[in-house]
């Protein structure tokens, strides 16, 4: 039998006859957006949180507080700073207080690396290498838990 419209007959056949291929369809699209989404976000994804101690005016809340100094060209600063406290937290505190400035880059897996502070500036072949209680550094800035009594001091290498 012939149709007036065929055309009209055969889209209705195939909305039909591939109802699961236009869901799959469907789910592909789904998936493929959050894959998006997620491949997007990674470097924020599966970076860990850090939120710095909450310090006041004669240091850390509770009182037990521990220090460190800190040389960065012709910055001398004496920090307080919680008990586990992390290298990398201290730093942001102060910047936050205005005490130094600093920037640098953040590198999944392997953390911050810092490119310049107070008047040091990496760059023309050298870097910034920070050194604690006269040795240098082993780990990066996020990963060093600061002591009691460190004295750290920033040279450009």
């Amino acid at each position: 039998m012939i149709s007036s419209r065929p055309g009209k007959i055969f889209f209705y056949f195939m909305r039909k006859q591939n109802l699961n291929l236009y869901i799959r369809f469907f789910f592909a699209l789904i998936f493929a957006a959050v894959a998006l989404f997620f491949i997007s976000n990674q470097t924020t994804l599966f970076q860990p949180k850090i939120y710095p101690p909450i310090l006041y005016q004669g240091g850390v809340r509770g009182g037990n507080s521990q220090s460190a100094s800190i040389s960065a060209g012709n910055i001398k600063l004496n920090l307080q700073f919680a008990p586990n406290t992390l290298f990398y937290d201290t730093l942001v505190q102060a910047k936050n207080a205005g005490k130094i400035t600093f920037s640098g880059k953040n590198y999944p897996g392997l953390g911050f690396f810092v490119t310049d502070i107070g008047s040091l500036h990496s760059g023309n072949g050298k870097n910034l290498l920070y050194y604690i209680n006269g040795k240098e550094a082993q780990v990066g800035v996020s990963s060093y838990t600061l002591n009691s009594g460190d004295t750290i001091e920033w040279k450009l290498k």
